[in-house]
């Protein structure tokens, strides 16, 4: 019987000892998703630099560039699209890692490149409203990006009209 509890309290204390490091563990890795969370760095796009004409998977596409209000050539943000996407998108462009293969939004800021990934959590939407007599067609963009080194960046922008300012 003494033998029987022994070994029932030896298994008890190991069961707590596990439980203890498994919350060691999560706490953790929870600590370090709140420290790359907090470590992101956001740009906040509101100029329009002009579009053209490309294609995308051999499909005709539109492609649009936005700055910032430091309108830096090295900074930049693209957004290209298929024409037929665009079309029947009812104003809404989303791609959630790499889901849509007719959207696709990145940017070269300050020597880095960020982009969508499948291996990371990352998304873009943009969000078209059409002219009226009062305002011109703009975009609403969100999107977090990764670099290849893994930094994070997050994209905001206000609705930033299409038509080009002149320089």
């Amino acid at each position: 019987m003494r033998n029987q509890l022994w070994f029932l309290i030896v298994i008890i204390a190991l069961g707590l000892l596990l439980s203890i490091h498994s919350q060691a563990k999560i706490q953790s890795s929870v600590q370090s998703e709140i420290k790359a969370t907090a470590a992101n760095q956001i740009i906040e796009l509101n100029k329009y630099l002009g579009g053209a004409e490309g294609k995308l998977n051999n499909k005709p596409a539109l492609n649009f560039k936005f700055t910032n209000a430091s309108g830096s050539p090295e900074n930049t943000c693209s957004i290209i699209t298929t024409d037929n996407y665009l079309r029947h998108s009812k104003n809404r462009l989303e791609n959630i890692n790499l889901s849509e293969s007719n959207f696709y939004f990145d940017c070269q800021w300050n020597g880095t490149y960020y982009f969508l990934s499948n291996r990371y959590r990352t998304y873009a939407e943009v969000i078209i409203k059409q002219p009226d007599s009062q305002f011109p067609m703009s975009m609403h963009i969100e999107a977090k990006l990764v670099s290849l080194t893994g930094e994070r960046v997050e994209i905001i922008s206000g609705d930033i009209s299409l038509r080009r300012k002149p320089r």
